[in-house]
């Protein structure tokens, strides 16, 4: 299906335009700081099919990525602070949330300890994934920004320091993960214990990078996995061979790279991941972008390029009596997803504290046996056109 209804995305525009209020300074009393961010953004697709990577069909919707958030820091003097972060997202009717709570103290200039509710260190935007404002494009590369959770409860400890002209910083985490996975297919509330990792970074006047590594335990009860376990099991598979299927307290690992160059009016920014599960019917997962933009004025065009790929596993299914094998081969080439995108936008900042963006994504090499959009010999495409409007307050 084409993209056919110019007049829906003409005025998805102007409501954005109309909704969104000039934003005001950030409220301070007495050591408390109030500030704020929201981005009303609005999107069509040229398919009524989504897929993993696009929750948006071909009527022209605001609710998947449109959030209102608050921030409230408290200085409680002596190196003492505490931060609670509350958002409301549309994909979840708005409801509001406490997305980050936690108490952070200053051991030193250079150390910070932090306990409660944070964002988990992945990615490049990590600290600000939300703040749409703060960031070029209207949404990170799907592709790149895939893990279907962003905070943990636990600890932080983040260390800074220079060497020469170079500025470097570590944020070291431990801790916990409880939170429903797979919202838009099969919502699973899912546990991830004893997360341990660190992200390295390292700046340097226009340039940065930074690497990361993270390691889990993971207690995902899919239950389409687990039912398959059980009937693998009642067809005579021994528990040996099922447990290489369920994911009950297997390994998690992260490893992620990335680099930014914010030179005069050029900028670049590109991310490498991979994500793996082991004894599990999960593939290994490898997905990267590279962006490109170019400042002019107040207007920001740029172009990025993003992929998704899947590594098959041929391995499990031989551990599986000979009668099984050919089923349980099946239920992991099911698991594939792999896309291509290529994405171009404009940018324009016409206030100082809010940003106009329009984006044109296009998809392609589409298999996501999951979503039902796409197959190894009929991969599939689809386009999609979306505006934002982003504040800070």
């Amino acid at each position: 299906m084409k993209l056919t209804s110019d007049k829906k995305l003409l005025t998805g525009i102007i409501t954005a335009l109309i909704v969104t209020t000039p934003p005001a300074a950030a409220f301070q009393y007495e050591g408390i700081t109030i500030n704020g961010f929201a981005s009303v953004t609005g999107g069509i697709s040229s398919d009524e099919q989504t897929f993993r990577a696009t929750r948006y069909t071909d009527n022209f919707e605001f609710k998947p990525e449109s959030k209102f958030a608050l921030q409230v820091i408290a200085d409680l003097a002596d190196g003492l602070s505490a931060t609670a972060q509350i958002m409301a997202k549309g994909e979840n009717d708005f409801n509001a949330e406490f997305e980050w709570a936690y108490l952070s103290y200053e051991l030193t200039d250079s150390t910070i300890l932090r306990a409660g509710r944070l964002r988990i260190p992945f990615y490049k935007y990590s600290d600000y994934l939300d703040v749409g404002y703060a960031q070029t494009f209207i949404r990170p590369s799907l592709a790149m920004y895939s893990i279907p959770f962003s905070t943990y409860d636990g600890l932080s400890l983040l260390q800074s320091f220079s060497l020469g002209s170079f500025d470097f910083s570590a944020n070291f985490t431990a801790g916990n993960v409880d939170d429903e996975f797979y919202k838009t297919t099969e919502p699973t509330m899912s546990k991830l214990e004893a997360v341990y990792g660190v992200n390295l970074q390292v700046s340097r006047e226009w340039f940065s990078a930074y690497a990361a590594y993270f390691t889990s335990k993971a207690d995902i009860p899919r239950k389409s996995i687990n039912d398959f376990a059980d009937l693998m099991e009642s067809n005579g598979a021994p528990t040996s061979a099922t447990s290489l299927l369920r994911v009950d307290g297997d390994t998690g690992t992260f490893i992620g790279l990335g680099f930014g160059i914010d030179y005069e009016n050029i900028i670049i920014n590109g991310e490498y991941s991979i994500v793996d599960v082991d004894e599990a019917l999960f593939l290994k997962d490898t997905q990267w972008y590279v962006m490109a933009g170019y400042r002019i004025g107040k207007f920001t065009p740029y172009a990025m390029y993003e992929a998704f790929e899947t590594e098959s596993d041929t391995s499990t299914a031989k551990q599986f009596p000979s009668q099984l094998q050919s089923t349980v081969q099946a239920a992991y080439n099911s698991q594939q997803f792999e896309f291509t995108g290529m994405s171009a936008g404009i940018r324009y900042d016409f206030h100082p504290s809010a940003a106009l963006k329009l984006e044109y994504n296009h998809y392609y090499d589409i298999v996501d046996l999951t979503s039902g959009l796409g197959t190894p010999s009929n991969p599939e495409s689809l386009d999609v056109l979306s505006v934002s409007v982003d504040v800070v307050f």
